[in-house]
């Protein structure tokens, strides 16, 4: 837990403290410059062996974006993510959700989901043994969670979520007990990804799960907790005893190798999970067992292990078998491994998918897949061999490969399966990027599947990119079921030569965001975000699908005009924007090779600009904003120098409401922790550092302003650090408020609109929020109504409370944020009950609580003052009215500001 730290609301300090504030930031300054020249460093060395800033980012490219999130959370000071924090994190949070008084006492946000028919990167799915139809199916989504499915067959039944509230999301396997089929074991962590490669897992494991009433309720093993991750669960009837048997690897996942306790190997369980054995052998010349990746159970019984190497590298592209799956019983087949490691090209042995046949227990499939170490120590690796056994696993021959050639397969680390028809030997289907088939064991296939028809509203052969299972219906050999990087698909014609596909993810909410913005106009709540591997997506009232996909890549900041609402933004990769107008395409514009993936950036509605990061991952462009002015009709780009002599990427950009009339005003944030004030931006740009030189060497991750450039709100995102500052003068002084939040990412914040004291963030645990108004310390607590999933942006509507969240595996939610119309008054503190009535014909009223003078200011929206009057200290509630009504139509800020408190709300008058 963070250090707790009272919160200091004062406006006016001594000059002795703001001496300290000045004295501090020498040798702060110091730790600054040494962390910028280690990122920059590490970018450069990056960028010479993969060309981060350059490279033509696929359309699914979450190794640029989970770069990005390894340097915005790490450590500073270990220089890895601690992700062992997080379930610490997830502890804090659940035992204040569970107590009764918090319970009770909260008036929550109500949540309104989006829905979604489209999915996120599927890597488990079960048919369920108990419903008569045989249709009820289980699938887990590696950052959404398990859901069920009651008929799979039916376009309109819908996923539902089984527990938002696990402390990890991360589903990789499942599996039913076929003498007990209502008992259910669920494994999580992604160890496919979690090696060190350019694109990393989504998620360490906490275990297994088991369900003994056929999912209504879970509980987490104890015997599994220290098991990283979970790489495949099967489950033999051995002569009436149930035998599990659970895959367990370790793997390097934020900076760290995650070794699960007490080794790798399979772990074999006859007493339900009370107690485990683990039975594989040991790698030749180690003194540890193999790592399995995938695990298969023959007609006949015989498990089948395909292995993967270890966090040391060894052990890999091995097949075993056993028929009692006892330690001691195994035959190793490592022939491929040795052929491999002679391969001049592919001379690393990958990870080994096993396939058997169900009506042929001498035919078994292996995919093997091979690669490489690069200079910077990652792996490589595609699906090298296809080979086939017609003799139960004793011997082994290869087939042909699809296309002729490994770029079948080119992530077989990743996206790498493959399946037997169970009533053919000779009727297989493999997936690595698409979907291939062969008729006739493996000597030619057939392409079935094209990924990029997502592009073009889908269709009879789309089935989304990267493959991760595929799944045969119980007793059929025609309906099956793929798990992909955009969720479900079925077919039920798969012994054709040519199989309809269908995408089956009506609800299945599993969708990654990572930005988000609302429709301006009160009451029409059209949402947009950018997303993982789904493009931008337009959300206007209806469940989201493919047809609303309206920018493509991964997603990045979308933008509405406030004052011009038929005007949307959305953008992807290295600063690549697209412009519509009432909905329609309009043009495109931006500056490739600018920015970094997800590129941070903002629009300034009043004069139609958009000014995004212009620093590449390496350091090119240093201290310059792609500055985009005409919009919509005459986009004009340029990069613009804002010398804040910052050496590594801008974090955070933000554009000030208050700027005056003309003219923007910038809030720059950097990863180092700085902040700069950027005022004349539109034209020749002046910068003002503000921050203090107290803030943590770290990812400033988001800035909010309330009520005027007085009062901001800046947060980080890295573990370790004290994540929540805010500032009543500008900028002179800051305060940290981060209270009581558990030690984890904080990755956006805003004020509320009619209260500046209460703030939300957005958290790797949900949603925190807190109202500060006459706290001794800073108190945050949970959203009771909020998933325990990430939350990328908060987006807010001002005119009527409505705020969006993006989060990480759970697509867009929104509601209606509200706001405290009474807090506590202790000695010159002051207390509001709202502004009424708000919208007014220029007549309102507001009752204040204070014992001290307040002074009142009314401005427009360029900053123009139109009414100031100071109001007389009285005990007690005080109800003051004014008279507006000769002013214009418009919205107005009201700032009611006592010696220690200022309450500003918007006004508006019809």
């Amino acid at each position: 837990m963070k250090k707790r730290s009272a919160f200091i609301a004062t406006i006016i300090l001594t000059i002795s403290i703001s001496l300290t504030f000045v004295i501090i930031p020498s040798n702060k300054m110091k730790d600054r410059n040494k962390y910028e020249q280690f990122l920059s460093q590490t970018y450069q060395d990056l960028d010479k062996q993969f060309g981060l800033s350059q490279e033509e980012a696929l359309p699914d490219s979450p190794d640029l974006a989970a770069l990005q999130n390894y340097f915005m959370t790490m450590d500073p000071e270990q220089k890895r993510v601690p992700s062992e924090r997080l379930m610490e994190a997830y502890h804090q949070t659940k035992e204040l959700k569970d107590q009764p008084w918090f319970k009770s006492a909260k008036t929550a946000i109500e949540w309104t989901e989006t829905g979604s028919n489209m999915g996120g990167r599927t890597r488990a799915i079960m048919y369920d043994p108990n419903l008569a139809s045989g249709n009820k199916v289980w699938a887990g989504g590696v950052t959404g969670g398990l859901w069920y499915n009651n008929d799979i067959t039916d376009d309109n039944s819908n996923w539902i979520p089984v527990n938002d509230y696990w402390p990890s999301l991360t589903v990789s396997s499942i599996a039913y007990d076929p003498n007990d089929p209502m008992t259910f074991y669920v494994g999580t962590g992604e160890y496919q990804t979690a090696r060190h490669i350019y694109r990393e897992s989504s998620g360490v494991g906490i275990g297994i799960w088991k369900s003994t009433d056929g999912g209504a309720t879970w509980e987490l093993l104890p015997t599994t907790e220290d098991w990283k991750y979970i790489s495949d669960i099967k489950i033999r009837n051995e002569n009436g005893t149930t035998a599990v048997y659970a895959g367990v690897v370790s793997g390097f996942y934020h900076g760290i190798n995650h070794q699960s306790d007490p080794t790798d190997g399979l772990y074999r369980t006859i007493d339900g999970g009370e107690t485990w054995e683990q039975v594989l052998p040991n790698i030749s010349g180690e003194d540890v067992p193999f790592a399995p990746a995938d695990l298969e159970v023959g007609p006949n019984g015989r498990i089948f292990v395909g292995t993967m190497k270890n966090l040391e590298g060894n052990g890999g592209a091995t097949i075993l078998y056993s028929d009692s799956g006892t330690s001691g019983s195994w035959t190793v087949y490592d022939d491929y491994e040795s052929i491999i490691q002679l391969d001049p090209n592919y001379p690393v042995p990958g990870r080994v998918i096993m396939a058997c046949s169900q009506s042929d227990a001498n035919r078994v499939y292996a995919l093997v897949g091979a690669g490489w170490i690069d200079n910077m120590g990652g792996n490589r690796a595609e699906g090298r061999y296809i080979l086939r056994s017609n003799d139960g696993g004793d011997t082994w021959a290869p087939t042909s490969l699809p296309e002729g050639s490994t770029s079948w397969a080119s992530l077989s680390w990743h996206a790498f399966i493959g399946a037997v028809n169970p009533s053919n030997p000779d009727d297989v289907f493999v997936g690595g990027l698409d979907v291939w088939k062969t008729g006739n064991g493996g000597n030619n296939w057939n392409h079935l599947s094209d990924w990029s028809l997502m592009y073009y509203g889908g269709g009879d052969d789309y089935v989304h990119a990267d493959q991760h299972v595929q799944v045969y219906k119980e007793g059929s050999s025609t309906e099956m079921l793929f798990g992909t990087d955009g969720g479900v698909f079925y077919t039920g014609n798969a012994n054709s030569s040519n199989p309809v596909f269908e995408e089956k993810n009506r609800n299945y909410s599993t969708l990654q965001f990572y930005t988000c913005d609302i429709y301006p106009v009160p009451g029409q709540n059209y949402l947009v975000g950018g997303l993982q591997d789904n493009g931008t997506l337009l959300y206007m009232g209806e469940p989201l699908d493919i047809n609303d996909m309206i920018d493509g890549a991964d997603g990045a900041y979308c933008f509405f005009d406030d004052d011009e609402p038929e005007i949307m933004i959305t953008s992807y990769y290295y600063n690549q924007y697209t412009l519509f107008l009432n909905w329609n395409w309009y043009d495109s514009f931006g500056d490739y090779g600018t920015g970094v993936f997800i590129n941070p950036a903002d629009y300034d509605s009043k004069n139609n600009i958009l000014y995004a990061n212009g620093v590449t991952f390496s350091g090119g462009n240093q201290n310059k904003l792609l500055r985009v002015s005409g919009i919509p009709n005459n986009p004009y780009d340029q990069l613009v120098n804002i010398n804040t002599g910052v050496n590594v990427y801008f974090s955070h950009v933000k554009v000030s409401p208050f700027a005056p009339d003309g003219t923007s005003t910038l809030f720059i944030g950097s990863q180092d922790g700085r902040l700069f004030k950027v005022t004349n931006a539109q034209a020749s740009p002046s910068s003002q550092e503000i921050g203090s030189g107290e803030f943590p060497v770290a990812y400033l991750s988001s800035m909010d302003i309330a009520g005027s450039e007085d009062t901001l709100v800046v947060t980080f995102s890295n573990y370790g650090v004290p994540s929540v500052w805010q500032t009543y003068n500008g900028g002179l002084v800051w305060n940290n408020i981060s209270g009581n939040l558990p030690d984890m990412p904080i990755r956006w914040a805003i004020y509320h609109p009619q209260n500046s004291q209460q703030i939300m963030l957005a958290t790797e645990v949900g949603i925190w929020t807190t109202n500060i108004a006459g706290a001794e310390e800073v108190v945050w607590e949970p959203d009771i109504n909020m998933p325990n999933v990430r939350v990328d942006m908060l987006q807010m509507r001002d005119l009527d409370n409505t705020v969006v969240a993006a989060t990480h595996g759970r697509g867009l939610i929104y509601g209606v944020w509200g706001y405290n119309t009474s807090t506590s008054v202790s000695e010159n503190e002051l207390s509001i009950a709202g502004i009424y009535p708000n919208p007014c014909n220029g007549n309102f009223n507001f009752t204040i609580n204070t014992n001290n003078y307040v002074n009142l200011i009314i401005s427009d929206m360029n900053g123009r003052i139109v009414y100031e009057e100071r109001l007389e200290a009285k005990s007690g509630n005080i109800t003051h009215s004014c008279n507006l009504s000769q002013e214009t139509k418009g919205v107005y800020l009201i700032s009611i500001i006592s010696e220690k408190k200022k309450y500003s709300e918007k006004l508006i008058i019809r």
